[in-house]
């Protein structure tokens, strides 16, 4: 299970053998508000093993459940950045926030899976219908759910949606008030480990790819156009750790996150660890904003153009390759 951790936790734990150090005086303060998910293990890693004080910063992470609780958080001040999946950003741009997106710095399609009871008479995604199935509503979750009823001509009129939490949804599940749920990691891999053969997982890998965001307000990059730097370069050294010790970046996150080491390994080999600003980002963007403004959920008009939420300035100074949209 995901730790809770404590705020002046996460602030303390840096590595004890950093080398490049810079003045006191160049040394910039951010504060992160970050989802505790393995989505976001970059941001994890950058901290632990002392990549953002390398960089001169002192970094602050305010500890979260899941994205939409985070980028909420940083809205309502005083952090400077979140993270969060890309759909949380979406809905907000649609009620009228103003935010950049400054990377996308985690992808997977395989994170989101509706968990199903058995008994409940489930065994394909048609037999959704009629039932109560619980999701975190305004979340990327949410629209994977309403893109899978659409992949699989489920009525979505048919379907019962019971707004829950993640961590509440395994004793919704125990006690019957949901026929079954639909998530993303770690709780899928938690609720089929808890419930065995009793549930069916139902996995489309080719239907949607949740991507993890780095979300600031605004205005953030041109304010603070080196911090914004330092953060994206202390996140790069945290993708190199995955990519040539991938075992040493998934002890950090273990360490930060879970106690269940082999849980977790398992949970973080469905992510790509790469930091990206490209067309697939905007594209899915504007995909969920089109479903959005159709489920309701949108409430300023016109509609904000979602290209004007990516902010690919800072990511350009410091991995000029890493940025592909067409502008």
């Amino acid at each position: 299970m995901i730790r809770r951790l404590a705020i002046a936790t996460l602030a303390l734990v840096v590595s004890s053998g950093c080398t490049e150090r810079r003045s006191a005086s160049s040394v910039e303060s951010v504060t992160f508000d970050v989802a505790m998910l393995p989505h976001f293990s970059l941001v994890l890693v950058a901290q632990a093993k002392g990549y953002f004080q390398q960089e001169g910063l002192a970094v602050t992470l305010r500890p979260y459940a899941f994205g939409q609780v985070a980028l909420s958080a940083m809205l309502q001040g005083p952090a400077e950045l979140a993270t969060c999946a890309e759909t949380p950003v979406v809905l907000a741009e649609l009620r009228g926030e103003r935010l950049s997106v400054l990377a996308r710095i985690s992808r997977s399609t395989r994170t989101m899976a509706v968990i199903a009871r058995k008994d409940r008479g489930i065994s394909g995604p048609p037999d959704l219908a009629g039932k109560r199935v619980g999701v975190t509503l305004g979340t990327s979750g949410h629209f994977f759910l309403d893109t899978f009823m659409l992949r699989h001509a489920i009525d979505g009129r048919k379907v019962h949606l019971v707004d829950l939490k993640p961590d509440a949804m395994a004793g919704a599940i125990e006690r019957g008030e949901v026929d079954a749920v639909a998530t993303w990691a770690p709780t899928t891999l938690a609720l089929q480990k808890r419930f065995g053969e009793k549930v069916e997982a139902f996995y489309v890998e080719d239907l949607y790819s949740e991507m993890g965001v780095l979300v600031a307000r605004r205005g953030f990059a041109q304010r603070r156009p080196e911090v914004a730097k330092r953060v994206l370069r202390a996140l790069f050294r945290a993708e190199a750790l995955f990519t040539e010790q991938p075992e040493e970046a998934r002890r950090v996150v273990a360490a930060v996150l879970v106690d269940d080491a082999e849980f977790l390994d398992a949970t973080l080999r469905q992510f790509q660890f790469r930091i990206r600003l490209g067309q697939s980002l905007l594209e899915q963007m504007e995909e969920e904003g089109a479903w959005a403004r159709r489920m309701g959920l949108a409430t300023v008009d016109p509609a904000p153009d979602l290209l004007d939420a990516l902010e690919p300035a800072p990511l350009l100074a410091v991995r000029p390759d890493a940025v592909g949209l067409v502008r």
